[in-house]
């Protein structure tokens, strides 16, 4: 069990929403703190830790069901995903719903709310063969070092880079999801 560019690449994808909603946090609030940065780094970075693993254990259950289907239904999941962070980048959606108050609750359903990619990954990852720990690790990491630059830093850079992470997040879970049916 070897950390490998392609978990590192998947990790730095899922972390896409998550930076972006950051930055568009940074953006909104722009007396935004450390204290609100490391809360939102930390819930970030959980939820992209666990969803994962999640993933991967609801693969475990049902893989003997769907046995070769598997791979097939996971890289669909994930273009589905990838298609949807685009359309929102493209739309602009995910900036108007993040400028929202710093509270626990709104923290924490913004963290669900982009992890749901995670554990789609998780879930397809998992039934291709890959390690979840290793993505989860990673995932969260990099979803926390991220997220707590990109609140931090939103202001300077959420105009300029916000929409092109969710286009560049979409592109490379669709080149992870074209990997894996190329292993099918």
């Amino acid at each position: 069990m070897t950390l490998d560019l392609s978990t590192l690449a998947t990790a730095a994808s899922i972390a896409m929403d998550a930076f972006s909603v950051s930055i568009c946090m940074g953006i909104c609030h722009g007396g935004l703190g450390r204290r609100d940065a490391l809360t939102l780094g930390g819930a970030f970075g959980i939820s992209q830790f666990g969803m994962p693993l999640l993933g991967a254990l609801v693969a475990a259950n049902i893989t003997g069901f769907l046995n070769s289907w598997t791979p097939w239904i996971g890289a669909g999941l994930i273009i589905w995903v990838a298609l949807n962070m685009i359309s929102e980048a493209y739309t602009g959606k995910d900036k108007t719903n993040s400028c929202m108050n710093i509270t626990l609750m709104n923290v924490l359903i913004l963290a669900f709310a982009t992890s749901l990619d995670a554990l789609i990954v998780g879930f397809s990852i998992k039934s291709s063969g890959g390690s979840a720990l290793l993505l989860a690790l990673s995932a969260g990491v990099i979803t926390f070092l991220l997220s707590f630059s990109g609140a931090l830093g939103g202001k300077k850079l959420g105009e300029k880079i916000g929409t092109y992470a969710e286009y560049s997040g979409g592109v490379v879970l669709i080149l992870v999801a074209l990997n894996i049916l190329t292993k099918a």
